[in-house]
């Protein structure tokens, strides 16, 4: 991880041109405007149904009410940090992640971070056709500094991609170094929204080893997916450790409903 110390600097410059870089360490503006520019890919958003953007199908409504309903939950928590997961694989917790991060990013005044930590299967790169930098797994261990792994997609809206599966994810995510490296991306960035997409909760133990570094949960059922049995059983086990904010029905039969 990457941090500036006075050891660090160069002493040959003078004092006064050291002194008048230091703030633009620490300043949001400088730190946003100076992360790598990317692309969505077009045909990414058609062939992966990222709905949120064309705003063509009526079901990005759905989103966007889910967009209101979440930035007034944390508004009123003072949180920012939602870790989004599903019961099982098949829910649609990264479509759900994705579109919903692509919603937000409509509001032009907050700022929002969607970071892969579905580390055993990573898919938020392919879902939006943005190459991935790195490997997720080497940024959280503190090895790359924010600036060279998380790009830019939109003037408000930054990614931090993994292409990279890993299958010690559980370990790196209980190790302190990952605390204090989102510590310092949230530092660096300080957006209104942190999204991170995540692996089944009842598969893994990952969910459960990174709750400590969220403030809440957003949980991903899948219509004809999920049972309610999964459903009440994480709700019981993630509960005991953050709060969830509310459960989403995706891949729901009939009619767009709220």
């Amino acid at each position: 991880m990457s941090t500036d110390t006075p050891q660090d600097m160069d002493l040959s410059e003078p004092q006064g041109a050291q002194e008048a870089r230091l703030p633009a360490l620490h300043d949001p503006e400088a730190f946003w405007e100076n992360l790598k520019p990317a692309a969505i890919s077009e045909s990414a958003l058609v062939d992966n149904h990222l709905i949120s953007v064309t705003r063509a199908h009526p079901a990005h409504t759905a989103f966007d009410m889910l967009r209101t309903r979440l930035l007034q939950a944390l508004n009123e928590k003072d949180w920012t940090r939602v870790a989004v997961t599903a019961p099982t694989r098949g829910c649609g917790s990264s479509f759900v992640t994705a579109n919903l991060a692509l919603a937000v990013a409509r509001l032009e005044t907050v700022r929002t971070v969607m970071l892969d930590m579905d580390l055993r299967a990573p898919s938020l790169h392919d879902m939006l056709g943005v190459p991935a930098t790195d490997s997720m797994a080497d940024y959280l261990s503190g090895v790359i500094a924010p600036e060279n792994f998380v790009q830019k997609v939109r003037p408000n809206l930054a990614l931090a991609l993994n292409d990279t599966a890993s299958d010690t994810s559980a370990e790196l995510f209980q190790n302190d170094i990952t605390a204090e490296v989102l510590e310092e991306l949230e530092e660096a960035l300080c957006p209104e929204l942190m999204l991170f997409d995540m692996p089944p909760a009842l598969e893994f133990d990952d969910v459960l080893g990174f709750l400590p570094n969220v403030d809440a949960v957003l949980v991903v059922a899948g219509g004809g997916v999920s049972t309610a049995e999964d459903i009440t059983k994480v709700e019981q086990i993630l509960s005991e450790v953050k709060p969830i904010l509310g459960v989403m029905l995706n891949k729901a039969d009939g009619p767009v409903s709220y």
